[in-house]
């Protein structure tokens, strides 16, 4: 009789699949479908295999900002010259990663000293405040997210405006402008040398040069008007041209404005979703805003960049609104309430989303005017925890 052999043994069950054990890109897939930046945090720091995944991909970031644009945190206001400043919420929503951020950072600026003077509000970019000292004459930084205070030596020269530029991995730099008479110059300071960088004067001929105009000699508008800072340059408006700095450079350089148009106001600069520059204007009697886009002309074969109108948009027939600031595609606008005896005004700020052909207004928030004055949309920047750096360790084990 035929000896029968043994049954094969069972086969091990596959082990089974787990959030811990996919690749780090379809990981990053996963996490391009969370909904904002506060919540990428969260989930990036719930295990190392997570973060590492998110700091080793060069691409995930401008990725996951193409997809959700910064959020808006909430704003600073300034009520009077030399107090601290306070800061507004911005609410309405029920997102646990929103108030989680709200309840982890230092929105209430505890660890800027207070026993040397005040402090006012020059810039807020990048998630940095500039505060500027003016009894004493110093300045700094303060990331309220990161809880981090940076002192900055007072500059060498008086300076007329200050924007405050930061990377991902948290130093910053700040470009500051000097204006005498005629001629300008920008000084730099950066977080990694300590010190300040005086640039050379550039005068009013060599940047007008192509812009004459007789009644303004000047390189830049006079004051108030400030620049605007638009993907590594700053711009100022004038009635005849734009006047141009590059941060990078640090050169100064004009454009043409675009062409006029009947009944419009004047120009706001900003940038679309794309980061390309635009300019837009409102045309009260059509109720309709034009947005201008520097491109190249495809039908020029030197392919210059000029002003090439990129859409009308039509407006909703309401109260003249005020055209405000244009950032990454949106724009936003100022609606005034009617001045009445012994009450402040109030006024709301919508924005509505340039990419549309006709406008849908969304209130953000309603403001004093005089607290819209001095106020600071404090936008929260991407974390320098989760900043990709090219000296990684090798992944960690999540055993």
């Amino acid at each position: 009789m035929a000896c029968q052999l043994p049954p094969p043994p069972e086969s091990p069950p596959p082990a089974p699949t787990t959030i811990f054990t996919i690749g780090d890109d379809l990981l990053l897939e996963i996490f391009l479908r969370l909904p904002s930046l506060p919540t990428l945090v969260r989930a990036a720091f719930a295990c190392r295999s997570f973060l590492h995944a998110v700091r080793s991909s060069p691409t995930f970031r401008p990725t996951f900002h193409a997809l959700h644009p910064p959020p808006l945190i909430g704003l600073f206001l300034t009520h009077r010259e030399g107090e601290i400043p306070s800061f507004a919420p911005l609410r309405g929503r029920a997102d646990k990663d929103h108030a989680a951020v709200l309840r982890g950072s230092d929105f209430f600026l505890t660890r800027v000293p207070d026993d040397q003077g005040c402090w006012n509000i020059r810039d807020c970019r990048d998630g940095y405040l500039l505060l500027h000292n003016e009894q004493n004459g110093l300045f700094a930084a303060y990331n309220p997210l990161a809880r981090v205070l940076h002192r900055i030596p007072s500059p060498p020269e008086p300076l007329r405006e200050l924007y405050i530029l930061s990377n991902p991995q948290g130093s910053f730099r700040l470009v500051c402008v000097h204006e005498d008479g005629l001629q300008v110059r920008a000084l730099v300071f950066s977080s990694d040398s300590g010190e300040w960088q005086v640039l050379p004067w550039t005068d009013a001929a060599t940047i007008n040069k192509g812009h004459p105009d007789d009644d303004d000699k000047h390189c830049l508008p006079p004051k108030p008007t400030t620049g605007k800072l638009v993907n590594g340059r700053i711009y100022w408006t004038r009635n005849d041209c734009v006047i141009a700095l590059d941060t990078t450079t640090l050169r100064f350089s004009s454009m043409d404005l675009p062409p006029p148009m009947d009944g419009q106001k004047p120009f706001v600069v900003g940038e679309t979703k794309d980061e390309e520059l635009c300019m837009v204007c409102a045309i009260d009697h059509r109720l309709t805003v034009s947005v201008w886009v520097r491109r190249a002309d495809d039908d020029d074969d030197d392919r210059v960049e000029k002003w090439m109108l990129d859409r009308e948009i039509a407006l909703p027939e309401i109260p003249v609104l005020k055209l405000a600031a244009a950032s990454r595609g949106f724009l936003h606008l100022h609606l005034m309430a009617r001045n009445e005896p012994n009450i402040v005004p109030l006024c709301s700020v919508f924005s509505f989303c340039l990419e549309t052909a006709a406008a849908e207004l969304k209130k953000i928030f309603s403001l004093y005017q005089y607290e819209l004055e001095r106020s600071y949309p404090y936008v929260m920047p991407w974390p320098s925890s989760l900043a990709c750096s090219n000296r990684m360790n090798p992944r960690i084990a999540t055993t």
